[in-house]
Order: structure tokens, then C-alpha cells, then sequence
């Protein structure tokens, strides 16, 4: 098991979002929506996301650019009073655009395929559980090898102090790349009053604003990027691509439609990447390792949430 300081920035991308969403995906169909305004998680969701070209620090002359889409969806499978089961896809597609790398080729289209599989349940109005299940797939699809399936394993738990202040804690464990990670999961979630609400676990963090029903602004930062399996342009052997980096932005949602029980929101981001990583590695062996430099981004899609 690997636990300690230097486990790749980008695990956390997953963790981050699932410990964040906790309070809100097992208390959703506790809390009557006229006493909400922050939206309740996306059960669905489709985006794109586009950066400007930013330098790599170490080879000279060269740039890349970064663009990711994705699509997810969860359908419930079994619900009750106090427990809930739902299975669902997610797909994303990065594009890693390279100019002047002989290294690194043209460009790299990259794909990770997951399958996450929800259960939530409420012990009582305090206590609440979470576990998830997700096989994955991360590769370019040039030539898939055992590096590229994945799985991951999350338990949680969630206390609700009062009304306004809950935590959620339990373990998070990947087989990512071929490596195993184990790491604690911890966040809080404080909801002052209900037009806010303030997400943090280290090192994320959310402050999410709701002045009426169909309107969210948020602040947000934290790690991004991910890793895949991609073949090598020059040999075809198969090699460990990790793309790291922190974004900063600012972001806006409109709820355009409601049909029945869901409603179809339009979101609209963008800001500032920085401490930007990439890194290619052969086994243990690190072929090429570069800081990128500062860029911007841009992202949008539509949610679909309950």
C-alpha cells in the first residue's frame, strides 16, 4: 500500500468530490426543497472543458494545450425510506494537444471509463453511510494492458451536529495504474443559513452561494488533472502518463427547465491553472518530468439534478 506525502495530487480529484457531495446526496430527500436553495447533487451531468496553451518548462520551445469532456449518469436501482442503491457511467475524454515535442508526438487523446456502483443509508437522523464501488478504465486505447483497469473503494460515514454543521469521514482505496492507494477521507460541510454553503477538505475547498431557486454561484479550488496508461509514439510499449495540476475559478448555474421531479441546469466556469505537473514514467522510471506554466480555463455543460 502506498500512504504517505508523495501519493499522486490527482487521486484526490475523486475523493475530493465524493466526500463534498456526502451531506448533500444522503440528506437530499430529507430536506423539503422550499427550505433550499443550494440544488441538491447531479445525477447526471454533461461538459467541456477548454485551457489556453501554456509552455513545458523543460523542453524547450515546446506547449500544450488541455481539453477534457465528459458525460455521467446514475439511475436508481433500489430506494427505500432509509437506504438508496443507484449504478451509473461516467466517461471523460482529455486531449493533450503538444506543439514542438518530438518526445510526446502530435497529440494524445485519452479516455477513462468508469462504473460506479452507490449505496446510501440512514441509520438515523445523525448517522448516515455511504459506500461506492467503481471499476474504471484509464487509457488511450492504442494498446490496453493490465495498468489500465482500475477500481476504487469508498466508505464514509456522515454526523450531523446540527442543522447547519456535518462531517463525513471513512477510507478511500484505489487500484490506480497498477499501484495501490489507501488514504483517509475527512470534510466538512457548514450551511449557515440556507442560501449558503461552504465545503471544505483539504486541499479543496467550495463556497457555493443560492440568492433564489434557480440561480448558484460559486468560488472553488483544488486539484485537477488524472493519470492514464498510453502507448509510447515512438516504440508502441505501453508507459504511465500523470497529468497534475490546481485550478481556481469562479462559477455560475441556472436552472432553465423542470420536468416532473428533476430539473436541467446550464453551468457556465472558468479561471486560473497553476502548478502544473507532467510526467511520464516507464515502471518505476520517470522518462520525462516538467512543470507547465500558468494558464486559463473554461468550462460548461448542463446538470441534471432531483
Amino acid at each position: 500500500m502506498i500512504f504517505n506525502s508523495t501519493t499522486s495530487k490527482w487521486v484526490w480529484v475523486m475523493l475530493l468530490h465524493t466526500v463534498l457531495g456526502l451531506p448533500w446526496a444522503v440528506t437530499a430527500a430529507e430536506e423539503p426543497t422550499v427550505e433550499r436553495f443550494i440544488p441538491n447533487f447531479a445525477a447526471g451531468e454533461a461538459y467541456y472543458l477548454w485551457s489556453t496553451r501554456t509552455d513545458l518548462e523543460s523542453v524547450a520551445g515546446a506547449t500544450v494545450q488541455v481539453q477534457e469532456a465528459g458525460f455521467k449518469s446514475l439511475v436508481p436501482v433500489y430506494s427505500n425510506e432509509r437506504s438508496r442503491l443507484t449504478a451509473g457511467v461516467q466517461l471523460r475524454w482529455n486531449q493533450l494537444d503538444f506543439e514542438r515535442s518530438p518526445t510526446l508526438g502530435d497529440s494524445l487523446d485519452l479516455y477513462r471509463l468508469q462504473l460506479p456502483i452507490d449505496f446510501w443509508h440512514s441509520f438515523n437522523d445523525r448517522w448516515k453511510a455511504w459506500g461506492r464501488v467503481e471499476p474504471g478504465l484509464f487509457t488511450d486505447f492504442e494498446h490496453v494492458d493490465g495498468d489500465a483497469f482500475a477500481v476504487t473503494v469508498l466508505a464514509l460515514g456522515s454526523y450531523q451536529f446540527t442543522p447547519q454543521f456535518s462531517t463525513a469521514f471513512g477510507v478511500y482505496y484505489s487500484r490506480d495504474l497498477g499501484e495501490d492507494q489507501l488514504l483517509p477521507a475527512l470534510g466538512v460541510i457548514w450551511k449557515p443559513d440556507p442560501h449558503w454553503n461552504v465545503g471544505l477538505t483539504f486541499p479543496r475547498a467550495t463556497v457555493s452561494y443560492a440568492p433564489t431557486p434557480t440561480w448558484l454561484f460559486s468560488a472553488f479550488a483544488g486539484p485537477g488533472g488524472a493519470g492514464w496508461s498510453v502507448a509510447d509514439p515512438a516504440t508502441g510499449d505501453n508507459r504511465r502518463l500523470n497529468y497534475k495540476s490546481w485550478r481556481g475559478g469562479l462559477g455560475a448555474e441556472y436552472q432553465f427547465a423542470k420536468v416532473g421531479p428533476a430539473g436541467l441546469w446550464v453551468f457556465l466556469a472558468g479561471g486560473y491553472l497553476f502548478r502544473q505537473e507532467l510526467e511520464i514514467k516507464n515502471g518505476d522510471t520517470s522518462r520525462l518530468e516538467t512543470d507547465l506554466g500558468d494558464g486559463q480555463f473554461v468550462t460548461g455543460g448542463i446538470r441534471l439534478r432531483f
